[in-house]
């Protein structure tokens, strides 16, 4: 796996020391500190989830190069991407987060449009938990009777005949069309295009300036306490894709983020 291990800027000059050093409470070795310990080998490199680098900065020599395998060769370099450098010289794709906070706001638009014309629809949940009351259970509610009565609904049958026409293939699998379209309504429409302005960038696991060990889909880890039932502090990354993003994006532009493979 890949993490962005987060330094402070003035760790530039120490960089593998000071990557050394906030890893090692997840260390498997023995001497971690962390009930779960995560890695038994690392190395800063770039590789295929390097950090994409600014355009016309690829020669600034505050960016972090590739460390060489156990073998002392390197591995090829791909084009523009690092391993690591000051948060302000890493492209974080105002493009791509601009074509999906676009694509987000015409979804929730046409949602609204929808809506608008039929009478106001349950959400699936309503529907889920009724399957769950009646003896059925998660993997059966897909072809059960609730499951039908939700999709039944006037405006959620219309959705479904809208909702491939707003595809893109370049975005269209980065949103739920057709899972509980009703709840693309119950958000404002900032909250909508704020939780997918994110969605075309890769997904990040990331080690706070905090030391908080953030791995998609698990709980976060605080290298500072032994195990997630002893520790009384508020992680500082906020749940999910768009969490990760948003925490690295409001980085100061001199914190340095390093690209670490880890062997787990």
């Amino acid at each position: 796996m890949s993490i962005i291990v987060c330094l402070p800027g003035s760790a530039v000059g120490r960089v593998d020391e000071a990557v050394a050093e906030a890893m090692m409470p997840f260390a498997r070795d023995g001497v971690g500190a962390v009930e779960r310990d995560v890695w038994d080998s690392f190395r800063i490199c770039g590789g295929s989830m390097g950090l994409p680098v600014l355009a016309d900065h690829e020669d600034d020599p505050r960016l972090i190069e590739d460390r060489p395998r156990w073998d002392g060769t390197l591995e090829p370099g791909l084009p523009g991407i690092c391993a690591g450098g000051p948060r302000g010289l890493i492209d974080f794709r105002d493009a791509l987060r601009a074509r999906g906070a676009e694509h987000a706001g015409r979804v929730w638009d046409r949602w609204q449009e929808v809506a608008s014309r039929h009478p106001a629809a349950d959400d699936e949940s309503v529907f889920f938990y009724r399957h769950l009351a009646a003896a059925g259970t998660r993997a059966s509610y897909e072809t059960s009777q609730e499951a039908a009565a939700y999709r039944a609904q006037p405006a959620v049958h219309a959705w479904a005949e809208v909702a491939p026409t707003l595809a893109r293939p370049d975005i269209a699998d980065h949103f739920s069309f057709g899972w509980d379209a009703v709840g693309i309504g119950q958000r404002s429409r900032e909250e909508y295009v704020a939780t997918y302005e994110f969605s075309l960038l890769p997904s990040r696991n990331v080690l706070t300036l905090g030391g908080w060990w953030y791995e998609l889909d698990e709980a976060p880890q605080h290298g500072a306490c032994h195990s997630r039932a002893d520790c009384v502090h508020e992680p500082d990354v906020n749940e999910g894709h768009q969490g990760v993003q948003s925490y690295l994006l409001a980085l100061p532009a001199d914190t340095l983020l390093v690209n670490v493979r880890c062997h787990v």
